[in-house]
């Protein structure tokens, strides 16, 4: 017979939980992949005459607040830019979505029942808290690696003007046309062609790297350290909770 507390660990997660969760990845993965094909089915579905400046054009504030979030991936020159764009234009709402998975999950674990039973879903509790900890532990973990990576690649002499040369060949700019005076492929906008310029420079190019580092990529060092730290508090506030269920 199966007991009280082997009901409880197999019991699923709440469908809140599980909406959220899978909504995000949904959402995340879908921009990062196909944003472009994503906007532009957006933007006829707003169905107005977008602007930058709202007063000029025909969006509704709801509509305009959606359309400058989806508009810049109409704009992007490869798919390499979807990824960089979901966190620039929606570090916010991804912010809350997160903070909102951790509400439903703590609404999740800690039900409201009566004194007498509540010691029962315990070790339940404090298994799936655990699971959830290494998971944000693992998280943490790979975005700062990938951040310290992200810097030594384009904060290094040499290596990041030779990463640039690389990266710009994959959006077809060939080695002879780099010159931005020059090339049209330089000119175009997108998210990697500016950002790289500086370090296709003589002397400057290679010696200024680490400066360039964070004048061009300032705003995804940002974003960047910004997500870290939310994963380091929530992975702090679950290993807290858990250190509390134990002792309660």
């Amino acid at each position: 017979m199966a007991t009280p507390q082997a009901a409880q660990t197999s019991r699923p997660p709440s469908a809140t939980y599980r909406v959220l969760v899978w909504g995000l990845l949904l959402f995340c993965i879908s921009l990062a992949l196909v944003g472009g094909v994503v906007a532009e089915q957006v933007m006829a579905a707003l169905n107005c005459q977008y602007r930058a400046d709202p007063r000029t054009g025909s969006c509704s504030f709801l509509q305009h607040a959606l359309a400058s979030g989806f508009a810049p991936f109409l704009s992007a020159e490869t798919p390499l830019d979807y990824p960089f764009m979901l966190l620039r234009n929606f570090w916010g709402l991804i912010l809350v979505w997160l903070a909102a998975i951790a509400w439903s999950r703590h609404a999740w674990l800690n039900p409201r029942q009566a004194p007498a039973t509540r010691r029962a879903p315990v070790p339940t509790a404090i298994s799936l808290q655990q699971g959830l900890h290494k998971v944000l532990h693992a998280s943490f973990w790979i975005l700062l690696v990938g951040l310290i990576a992200f810097c030594i690649a384009f904060g290094t002499p040499f290596l990041s003007t030779w990463l640039a040369r690389e990266i710009l060949q994959t959006l077809g700019c060939s080695p002879g046309s780099f010159d931005p005076l020059v090339s049209a492929c330089m000119s175009k906008l997108g998210f990697w062609t500016p950002r790289l310029q500086p370090f296709l420079l003589p002397f400057l190019g290679q010696l200024g790297s680490p400066l360039w580092l964070f004048w061009q990529f300032g705003d995804v060092l940002v974003y960047w350290f910004a997500l870290t730290a939310l994963v380091l508090a929530l992975k702090v506030y679950v290993a807290s909770r858990i250190a509390v269920t134990k002792v309660s």
